[in-house]
């Protein structure tokens, strides 16, 4: 150094560069320490559940044990040389005994295309009884049956009537899964003597039933 040059601004220019290098490197070590916050890793951890079985119910109307039944013999749903006001009773049960989820049922009465206008002059009342009457009353075939009655329409020719409306419920239990109706098929008295010697084949009643 030069005699006479100045010490004092000598240091001061030095020192300010060396202040100058040491700030940066404080400042660089702060930039590292925060990315070292950054990437440390976290705690995890999870939990689970199962749920229960999911299983469908079961509807399985039946009646008098099977989905589709004939009345036949002595105590069935039929009648030959018919005069008008004669009737005839049969009974029935229907059962929910194979279901497992309670349901109601209303009926219908379907005559086939080509039926007999003997058709329209027939009548069908339902009863919930267990318990038909047939005999005769004044040269007349009479079917009865106790208890109330569930329904009653006139049959239609080639046609489906209603006949048990409202809607009936049966449950799961022994108690409440079936139910004894009695039918009481009429041929109305105004039966006009057009129809004699025709013969209706069939009527075919239809349960149709919906879960509560």
């Amino acid at each position: 150094m030069a005699p006479g040059a100045d010490w004092t601004a000598v240091r001061t220019a030095f020192m300010g560069s060396l202040g100058v290098r040491v700030r940066a490197i404080l400042a660089l070590g702060i930039v590292l320490g925060l990315g070292a916050v950054g990437t440390m890793a976290l705690w995890s951890n999870s939990a689970g559940a199962t749920s229960g079985d999911f299983k469908t119910g079961v509807v399985d109307l039946r009646v008098n044990g099977v989905k589709s039944y004939t009345f036949s013999g002595a105590t069935g749903l039929s009648m030959t040389n018919m005069l008008p006001g004669d009737s005839r009773a049969a009974t029935l049960q229907v059962q929910n005994t194979l279901s497992t989820l309670p349901l109601i049922y209303t009926m219908t009465a379907r005559t086939a295309a080509g039926s007999p206008a003997l058709t329209n002059f027939l009548r069908m009342a339902v009863f919930a009884s267990s318990a038909p009457t047939n005999g005769t009353t004044n040269g007349l075939a009479t079917g009865s049956c106790g208890g109330p009655q569930l329904g009653t329409a006139m049959l239609q020719a080639a046609a489906t009537v209603p006949v048990i409306t409202a809607a009936q419920p049966l449950g799961t239990t022994a108690e409440t899964n079936t139910q004894n109706l009695c039918f009481v098929v009429t041929l109305v008295p105004a039966t006009p003597l057009s129809v004699q010697s025709q013969t209706l084949q069939s009527v075919t009643l239809t349960f149709n039933a919906t879960t509560t």
